[in-house]
């Protein structure tokens, strides 16, 4: 054991006394059973923690802590069998958490048994924490038992909003899955939305309807311009079959519980969230969407080895693939793993037919390694991809910008970024880059002024475009009026220490000497060393500027 691992087991060990002795007979043992459960848990290994964890639960079997934390571990893990077992034995202590009333439900439906899904559809209806999933539950659990009344009991009901906007997505699917084939009306009035819900229902739908032969219906449903519509539309055209037709109650659920997991998701370090999501995985393990989903909640909890594996169980031929490659190169590049993340990326962006988005994820990568010119070259090849499909993307534009202003050509990113303003006038992160760029430089200030109070009234809680604001009226003498908006900006972002820096030589300026050395050493917090070379010096010194006569 490194000191590290060992400094904290004593830790737990002081954190928690007379817990261990409190579970189980045999303290000394199950403590260092319990401190081997933590400690796998904060290394990121949740298949060792849950394996601790069932083996304190069978000596201290009515002790809930543990239940509970067993129960949650062994869903990280994906452990289902361990998971269902927790909960049972919550659920006989009374003391089984809303989400464990799923866990049980989920059970139900991986072992095909309708009659017991539907009676625990009718408990969580009854706990009402979930309740708004109910329709859809029941909808899909009567379609599990060959009912007709399937479509009628998932239809919307002018419940709860949230409830009608699971309602409304299911109740399609099982239409489709029921052989209706009018619902391909709806997904396609739905697919104009062009977002990710759009998006999974026709690729479901085209799965479903290529799974049947119908090639024409599985072309319509599939229209647009996502790549997973691309790909999906490349295999139907090569005569292969499309994986994801939601033709089962399994299947069905397990989407709506991944879609519920994302809902959800927050800041992606939600337990519930994550337990959603591998427990989508359950009832249908070869989900593609269940397996990114969780994948990326994972990673959100650290848990970074388990969701590499995750992403690699995406099969080739699956339109989310790529979605999962992606994935898997933003979790190497979280491990530190660059060189590989990088070998992925160049080689999704030289298969024959890349997508414009292979070469916007190279290029990020190339960013992060500090290969400006290299990450300007690969954004400009999704540019000419977008040139190929006759469309036009002001984000490929704004990202080669960015890296031709990284390499230090101002002048070339000055004019990309004044195509992509022309392209897309009303982008607030077009008008703040190119104001403060101007700004930063010197250039043309009273330009750079409209560029930036555009993008204030755009977005006036953004903090980066608070910054450039406060940091204008800085630069032309306003300093009173440079401070409200430097304020707000380090309100916003607190740790960010360029806006820290700023709002100190704003209290400088008008005197306010205390608050300007407070705010100069939040910014030393996360200066890079020239900067921080800088900030030291204001400190000692202050930064040399001088008060106008308004300001004073």
């Amino acid at each position: 054991m490194t000191a590290k691992r060992a400094l904290f087991g004593i830790a737990l060990l002081a954190l928690t006394p007379g817990s261990a002795s409190a579970m189980v007979p045999d303290a000394d043992g199950e403590m260092r059973q319990y401190v081997r459960a933590r400690l796998a848990d904060a290394d990121g290994m949740p298949e060792a923690a849950a394996s601790s964890y069932a083996k304190l639960l069978q000596a201290s079997p009515t002790d809930r802590r543990l239940a509970l934390r067993t129960y949650r571990q062994a869903l990280t893990a994906g452990n289902f069998k361990l998971a269902g077992q927790a909960a049972r034995q919550l659920d006989s202590l009374a003391a089984l958490p809303n989400d464990g009333t799923l866990m049980l439900f989920s059970e139900a439906v991986a072992a095909r048994d309708w009659r017991l899904a539907d009676q625990i559809a009718t408990r969580i209806d009854r706990e009402q924490v979930f309740g708004f999933l109910v329709p859809v539950m029941r909808g899909w659990v009567a379609f599990g038992r060959g009912s007709s009344d399937a479509a009628r009991l998932s239809a919307p009901s002018g419940g709860s909003q949230l409830a009608n906007a699971y309602s409304r997505d299911h109740h399609i699917l099982i239409e489709l899955a029921m052989g209706k084939d009018e619902a391909l009306d709806d997904i396609r009035k739905l697919a104009a939305a062009n977002d990710s819900r759009s998006l999974r229902l026709q690729l479901a739908a085209g799965a479903l309807f290529a799974k049947r032969g119908q090639i024409e219906k599985a072309r319509l449903a599939l229209e647009g311009r996502a790549p997973e519509l691309a790909r999906a539309r490349a295999q139907l055209d090569a005569g292969r079959p499309i994986p994801g037709a939601v033709d089962s109650a399994e299947r069905g659920l397990s989407d709506l519980f991944a879609q519920l997991a994302i809902d959800v998701k927050g800041d992606g370090r939600s337990p519930i969230s994550l337990q959603l999501a591998r427990m989508a995985c359950y009832m249908a393990p070869t989900n593609a969407a269940a397996m990114i989903a969780t994948a990326d909640l994972l990673s959100g909890n650290g848990y970074n080895e388990s969701a590499l594996k995750l992403t690699l169980q995406v099969p080739a031929d699956n339109p989310l693939y790529e979605v999962a490659r992606q994935q898997r190169s933003g979790i190497l590049m979280l491990m530190g793993d660059r060189q590989a993340a990088l070998g992925d990326a160049e080689r999704a962006a030289e298969r024959p037919g890349a997508p414009s988005n292979a070469f916007v994820e190279l290029g990020g990568i190339l960013s992060d390694l500090e290969r400006h010119e290299e990450a300007a070259q690969a954004y400009q090849k999704a540019i000419d991809r977008d040139d190929a499909e006759g469309v036009k993307s002001w984000v490929h534009l704004f990202l080669k910008a960015g890296a031709l202003d990284r390499s230090g050509d101002w002048e070339g990113a000055k004019a990309l970024l004044r195509q992509a303003n022309a392209l897309a006038p009303g982008q607030a992160m077009i008008l703040n880059y190119l104001g403060y760029g101007m700004l930063d430089r010197g250039e043309n200030l009273a330009e750079a002024q409209t560029y930036i109070e555009r993008a204030s009234g755009l977005d006036p809680n953004d903090a980066a475009i608070a910054d450039s604001l406060g940091w204008l009226y800085y630069k032309r003498g306003n300093y009173r009026g440079a401070i409200p908006a430097l304020e707000r900006a380090v309100a916003g972002d607190p740790g960010q220490s360029v806006m820290n820096e700023h709002l100190g030589d704003a209290y400088w300026a008008v005197g306010r000497r205390m608050e300007a050395r407070y705010s100069w050493r939040a910014a030393l917090v996360q200066a890079d060393k020239a900067s921080a070379d800088r900030i030291n010096r204001k400190l000692s010194d202050g930064p040399g500027e001088t008060l106008s006569a308004n300001d004073r």
